[in-house]
This record gives structure tokens, sequence and C-alpha cells, in this order.
């Protein structure tokens, strides 16, 4: 017999309470905040363009959380996007309704969108840096048990 892939699932009773957004994350300076900020100036969000614009593979977790962790109600629907090779491929296209935006808007979300694209610019300026980090960090983290596969690490 299968086990049921959700017996930890909470019910009804204990799920988060869902609202109609407004609850405007704290820390601004994340691809969470960004990609909120995004759709509430009415963009259509799919994983590519994450990629590109919010530097994230996880677009999907960061929705998950806005609805589950946040209560946005958040739309999705599958668009067919041709792709470079010939194919048509179907992807998650996430946004919010006019509603939610308006109630949003009449929230403070503007103050909030100007908030966070500052703090985006600001960690735009750090590119560098963080470059330079993350190569010296990726140097640390030859396995020694590679031997000298790596570039001589015995």
């Amino acid at each position: 017999m299968k086990k049921d892939r959700h017996h930890n699932k909470p019910d009804a009773s204990e799920a988060p309470a869902r609202h109609s957004g407004n609850v405007f994350l704290k820390r601004t300076n994340t691809v969470r905040a960004g990609v909120l900020a995004w759709m509430l100036k009415g963009e259509e969000v799919t994983g590519l363009e994450a990629v590109f614009k919010q530097s994230t593979t996880r677009l999907a977790a960061h929705i998950h959380a806005l609805r589950n962790k946040y209560g946005w109600h958040i739309h999705s629907r599958d668009v067919a996007k041709g792709t470079k090779d010939g194919r048509v491929t179907w992807v998650k296209a996430y946004s919010l309704s006019a509603a939610t935006r308006e109630a949003a808007f009449a929230a403070g979300a503007r103050a909030w969108i100007e908030v966070v694209e500052a703090a985006a610019a600001h960690r735009r300026t750090q590119v560098g840096a963080a470059r330079a980090k993350a190569r010296r960090l990726n140097a640390k983290r030859v396995d020694p048990r590679q031997g000298d596969f790596f570039g001589g690490v015995a």
C-alpha cells in the first residue's frame, strides 16, 4: 500500500491564514522581495525571466513562500514558448490580479517597491566583490580525495 504523500499536511484549521496580501517583506534586499515588487508593477514572471532579472533558478520556491507564508494571491497559468531549437515548451507564468495590486498600492506598495529597487541597485554595485568572493570560496572547496585531478592537490 502506498503511503499518502501528504500525511503531514495540516488540515484547514491549521493552515496559515489566507488574506488579500499587502504583507510586504521586511527584508527588501532579497530575491523574494524583488519578485514581489516585479509582480506588483504588473509584470508577469516566468522562471527563465527570473534567471536573467533576479539571478535565481528557484522562482517556484519564492512564489510558494509568497503565497503560503505571506498570503499573496498569485495567479499562475501555463504559457507556450517557442525555443531556440524549434520546439514549443510550456512554462508557468505568475502574476497578481489588478484587484490585489490596487489593494497593495493603497497599502503603500509604491514606497516599498522604491525601497526594494534601491536595495537591488546597491547590491548590483557589489557584483565584482561577490564574484571574487565566490572564486575564493570555490577554490577552498576542492575535495582532497580527488588527488591532483583538480590542479595538483595531493
